[in-house]
């Protein structure tokens, strides 16, 4: 059977790899948006995993809490390394949180848009048999820019917490290259580097 701490080294390089290819097709619209919710997937079943898995992988022993960090003393103390990696969590849910939300909101637009198609109409009344469409299209402008006044604070939200996160794990993986290399090596797949938790 794969060794538990194989089984997180898997995770965590599923969820980097998840991590990359979203902010590498940032641009790229449906295959952006589906990385995306692989990687919610990943999430997902991480926090499954910290609720019924083993207790040593329990998601509150990552984390920090404000006993230890009153304790530091050192610039090698874990409870570092846990702010780092709360700082990588709390920022990693913004950008799936802000993803599914500006997902759902253009599903949503193209749902409005799709009802609000101007489709002609015969006004006998007026010009005979003459057609107008005028009433559906009076509408559509203000809706547009509604969604796109919405779009927009979600797009900057999303995008700023995509870079908080990087700049997070960037800090992570050097402060673990610096402090806690042997569990670092391991992590990145290093040959002849085993697991160390201390």
């Amino acid at each position: 059977m794969m060794n538990v701490y194989r089984k997180l080294r898997l995770y965590h390089a599923m969820l980097a790899s998840a991590a990359l290819a979203a902010y590498a097709t940032g641009e790229a619209g449906l295959v952006h948006a589906w990385i995306g919710y692989v990687l919610v997937g990943i999430i997902l079943f991480r926090l499954a995993w910290g609720i019924f898995g083993p207790s040593q992988f329990r998601i509150g022993r990552f984390l920090p809490d404000l006993a230890s960090l009153l304790r530091i003393r050192a610039a090698n103390d874990p409870a570092i390394a846990r702010v780092l990696l709360g700082g990588v969590v709390a920022s990693l849910l913004l950008v799936a949180g802000t993803g599914i939300a500006l997902n759902q909101t253009k599903s949503l637009h193209l749902v409005t848009e799709a009802r609000t198609v101007p489709v002609p109409r015969f006004d006998f009344r007026a010009h005979g048999a003459g057609m107008t469409h005028a009433s559906t299209t009076a509408n559509a402008g203000t809706d547009d820019d509604d969604h796109d006044e919405q779009e927009g604070w979600l797009q900057d939200l999303h995008e700023f917490a995509a870079n908080l996160m990087f700049l997070f794990v960037g800090l992570h993986v050097s402060y673990m290259i610096l402090f806690r290399r042997p569990l670092a090596m391991f992590m990145l797949f290093v040959p002849g580097h085993k697991q160390r938790t201390a």
